[in-house]
């Protein structure tokens, strides 16, 4: 499979350059971004949230991030949670399952994106498989978000600390 045919569509029709970085075959973003070369900090990792009344939220954050659930429902006033795998196959039926990418404007979703994704300089997204990162620059991933609300809403995990962060030399 390669990159997901909305997304491709997408991103043609709102004139957003942007390239696509094969790596080998990987199950998460952050393992993407390992393969790819690239910094885990600049994957902006898509996660899935539905509230108890049935609505969506992909809340887009680094890919070495995890989402604060409860910092989103803070903000939110609403009460979300994580999405099975096999809920998100159904939503996502041109992408490989866990190979989605942040643009749910495409899938009729809701957003909230992370405020240091737009610290980046480069950006990186799943392309709707598990072998090809989309890369945008800053000005770009900007165009792709467009007006889309912001805020800070991850926090490291555990097992993910800055003093695990992938550094490149």
């Amino acid at each position: 499979m390669s990159m997901a045919t909305k997304v491709g569509q997408f991103l043609a029709s709102h004139n957003i350059d942007f390239s696509l970085v094969k790596h080998r075959h990987t199950a998460s973003s952050f393992n993407s971004a390992l393969s790819a070369h690239v910094p885990t900090s600049q994957v902006a990792k898509a996660v899935i949230l539905r509230d108890i009344g049935g609505d969506y939220l992909m809340a887009v954050v680094p890919a070495n991030k995890h989402v604060l659930i409860g910092e989103i429902n803070r903000q939110t006033g609403k009460q979300y949670y994580l999405l099975s795998e096999l809920e998100l196959s159904t939503l996502f039926q041109d992408c490989e399952p866990g190979a989605i990418p942040s643009l749910g404007q495409i899938y009729g979703m809701d957003m909230l994106v992370d405020d240091m994704l737009f610290e980046q300089e480069q950006l990186y997204m799943e392309s709707g498989d598990h072998i090809n990162l989309i890369n945008l620059d800053k000005r770009q991933f900007g165009k792709a978000m467009g007006s889309l609300p912001h805020s800070h809403i991850s926090g490291y995990s555990f097992k993910e600390g800055p003093l695990f962060e992938r550094r490149d030399l």
